[in-house]
């Protein structure tokens, strides 16, 4: 009587600690969507209440018809060997029960050498170590995920109702763990893939935005440069003519002068009012300065003819020197004095060399726009009553070569960057400018044509020191690798 009283009282309190022990594991399930966590945390706490020697989850592969699967996790006694990541093939389990788990079999064997097994399945469960062994299905809706496996290695073990009723119940929750945890990852993937594809559909916008009014100003300005240049010539070539027949005809005034020194009244009279001494000297002046101002139009036609480079498609070997000078020649406007700031000086300290291979309009495009964020910095810095500085505004542009890269820098001793701003520089359509004074476009553009070249961009910037852009480019570039990481680039337009 004392005896049945005594095992009434154990197995009551065995119970009841197995009800503490699934209501815990069932409370850690809910509270977490970490898979690993969770399928960790159970199986740990079943192989301590049922005092077992190997609780492992194998993961199953429905492409194999089931005939395969992997340990995914597993917790063992230290005696016996580690299951972790052994893949199990099982022709027999695919053909022969995989159906019976997916509509919810519980296997128990207390002996697999007493238990009328196959050879194949015996042989199997021996590698691993296994005596006894208790499976139990792992089920996503109607399909069959994997298996909770629970194994005895020391010996056989009878495996008792409660103890496959308490492995079963926590099955069930831990499949629907699983499913949720899967559901989450899935939604998880699909939000990167979803985010990609904005940040792609946005990049593209923005490249074809660019590159549609960079076109439209790439056609206008070369149409442009070519109707100026024509009448430049004219006039180029005129004038030499001009200045050689107007000093034909000085020379004549003076030898008249020299043959008849008291000529008729009347053209002396008109000599001395036109100041012919006057006119002599200052004839050579005039033509002089005509010539400087059509040579000055004609750097301009050649600046935006070069800047455009709409005649010139693919990869070309550019000095981006050339590009340097023509950029700021074409900004020459913008860097004068104006009524509310000093000129900005411009100060160059360029290498021997500046030759690499690259796209020329994109390369021009990238430049301007720096050069101009430059400008439009100091201009928003000196309009500001508040913030008027006593530094001359100027813009360094600096550049290095080694034998396969080039290294340009332009830095300003504008207003600077705070670190919010930076954080978004290359945001498309982000913009510090008031409404209709900005796009956005200008740096996201830059910076995606400095990738697609293979090469580095990187700003530094300080509020009340001022801004560097620092851009690294490879010296040649490999057309496989270009056309990988952007295939519209190929068409340089």
């Amino acid at each position: 009587m004392m005896q049945t009283e005594t095992n009434a009282i154990r197995d009551c309190r065995i119970e009841i600690e197995r009800e503490q022990a699934l209501s815990t594991v069932v409370s850690d399930i809910r509270r977490s969507l970490d898979l690993d966590m969770i399928v960790q945390t159970t199986i740990q706490s079943i192989r301590q209440m049922l005092a077992v020697d190997r609780v492992g989850v194998v993961r199953l592969n429905a492409l194999s018809g089931w005939d395969e699967g992997e340990f995914v996790a597993e917790t063992v006694l230290p005696r016996f060997d580690s299951v972790l990541a052994e893949r199990v093939k099982d022709h027999c389990f695919g053909e022969q029960y995989a159906d019976a788990y997916r509509n919810g079999r519980i296997h128990a064997v207390d002996d697999i050498y007493d238990a009328g097994l196959s050879d194949c399945h015996i042989e199997i469960l021996s590698r691993f170590q296994v005596r006894a062994n208790l499976l139990v299905p792992l089920l996503q809706g109607e399909e069959l995920w994997g298996l909770l496996c629970i194994h005895q290695c020391s010996g056989p073990r009878r495996w008792q109702d409660d103890e496959i009723d308490f492995v079963s119940t926590i099955a069930v929750h831990l499949s629907v763990a699983i499913q949720h945890a899967e559901l989450l990852a899935q939604t998880q993937r699909q939000t990167i893939e979803l985010n990609e594809t904005i940040r792609a559909l946005k990049s593209a916008q923005v490249q074809l935005a660019e590159t549609e009014k960079m076109a439209g100003l790439g056609q206008l300005a070369a149409g442009v440069a070519h109707e100026i240049n024509n009448p430049v010539n004219f006039i180029k070539g005129n004038l030499q003519h001009a200045e050689h027949y107007l000093n034909d005809l000085v020379d004549l005034v003076n030898l008249y002068g020299e043959h008849c020194p008291s000529g008729i009244t009347s053209i002396e009279s008109a000599l001395e009012e036109i100041d012919i001494e006057f006119l002599k000297q200052d004839l050579s002046k005039l033509f002089g300065s005509m010539s400087i101002g059509v040579t000055r139009i004609r750097d301009i036609v050649r600046a935006l003819r070069h800047f455009s480079r709409v005649d010139e498609v693919g990869l070309k070997q550019v000095d981006l020197h050339d590009s340097l000078e023509d950029t700021l020649l074409l900004l020459k406007n913008r860097l004068q004095a104006t009524d509310y700031r000093p000129e900005i000086r411009v100060c160059k300290c360029f290498d021997s060399s500046a030759s690499i291979e690259c796209y020329p309009g994109k390369m021009n495009q990238t430049l301007m726009n720096l050069l101009t964020n430059a400008v439009d910095a100091f201009d928003e810095l000196w309009l500001d009553a508040n913030l008027k500085p006593t530094n001359e505004p100027m813009i360094t542009i600096r550049t290095q070569a080694s034998s396969d890269k080039l290294l340009i820098t332009l830095e300003d001793n504008g207003p600077g960057m705070s670190e919010t701003v930076k954080a978004k520089l290359y945001d498309p359509f982000f913009t510090t400018k008031p409404v209709g004074q900005g796009t956005g476009l200008g740096l996201a553009i830059a910076y995606q044509i400095i990738s697609q070249h293979r090469g580095l961009m990187e700003c530094r910037s300080e509020i009340g020191i001022g801004t560097q852009f620092s851009i690294e480019l490879p010296i040649e570039q490999n057309l496989s690798q270009l056309a990988n990481a952007s295939p519209e680039l190929l068409t340089d337009r």
